[in-house]
């Protein structure tokens, strides 16, 4: 039996294309900037770096100093300066204070606090009003962008298929319960990630979800192809909705990181040689 996602009869806002004075294409959420959060998810256009990660790789300098010799790697000034910039094109200074993490597909959250102090391994991360901006990391998985305009708190969250599995999602959501957030007024923006056609899936990914009780965004084998395929969009936006968050309140339609070679990375599509795409979001001051 084919079971797909059942998504919400509306029409969902759409992420909008801006280009910075510099030429940093970023993509802008209608819910998030109607609140009045500084955010962006990034593509590959406007930054410094060469091929194979042109331009805007936004891998983080730890990362791309552990990469085995003779494997593809950046420049680290390449990625300090694409950085900044990405910044600046998502209306922060250019040297803005940015918490980020160690990504380890996990379901632990960290306050932007402690990401500063050092480098925790975790897959989401908040910040409380007048704090610093937050940044996850992807290259098909699917970036969340939290945030609540009557406390000004944010939160930003990086979820594969094992993270979307161990409950990321509904984690970040709970830790910004915690700082007094009512999740029925915040807003949430998944960006640029793999599509449920091109995101193939093994028997034992497909059994994880449905026992994580997302058997609904699994897609039988001969619908995309000859196995199962995930749609981790629909998967992220169920879980939302689980936690409190109105379907209203939920920016769903992100583009294809795997299809769209000419706007964005897919580690999927490219492997070693794929850049690093990014999501950033700062607190209400």
């Amino acid at each position: 039996m084919l079971r797909l996602a059942t998504r919400p009869c509306r029409y969902l806002p759409v992420l909008v294309e801006r280009t910075s004075p510099d030429g940093v294409v970023t993509l802008e959420s209608a819910l998030l900037a109607r609140a009045g959060f500084a955010h962006a998810f990034s593509t590959r256009a406007g930054g410094v770096s060469a091929a194979p990660f042109d331009t805007l790789n936004l891998q983080s300098t730890q990362a791309n100093g552990r990469i085995p010799e003779g494997e593809p790697r950046d420049l680290d000034a390449n990625i300090r300066e694409n950085h900044a910039r990405f910044a600046a094109a998502a209306g922060l200074a250019r040297n803005a204070t940015v918490a980020d993490l160690s990504q380890v597909h996990s379901c632990s959250v960290a306050r932007a606090a402690d990401a500063l102090a050092a480098r925790v391994p975790a897959d989401a991360v908040t910040s409380p009003r007048g704090g610093c901006a937050v940044l996850v990391r992807v290259a098909d998985c699917v970036p969340v962008l939290i945030a609540d305009e009557a406390t000004g708190h944010v939160a930003a969250v990086h979820a594969g298929w094992r993270g979307v599995v161990s409950g990321i999602v509904p984690a970040a959501v709970d830790a910004l319960r915690a700082l007094g957030v009512d999740p029925g007024r915040a807003v949430a923006a998944i960006g640029p990630c793999i599509s449920a056609k091109h995101f193939e899936i093994g028997p034992e990914v497909a059994d994880a979800l449905a026992t994580a009780d997302l058997a609904s965004c699994v897609v039988d084998p001969g619908v995309h192809g000859p196995k199962h395929h995930a749609d981790l969009v629909a998967a992220v936006a169920l879980q939302l909705a689980r936690a409190g968050l109105a379907h209203a309140n939920i920016d769903a339609e992100p583009p294809c990181t795997y299809a769209d070679r000419a706007r964005f990375f897919s580690y999927r599509r490219d492997g070693a040689a794929s850049g690093r795409l990014a999501a950033i979001i700062a607190p209400l001051r």
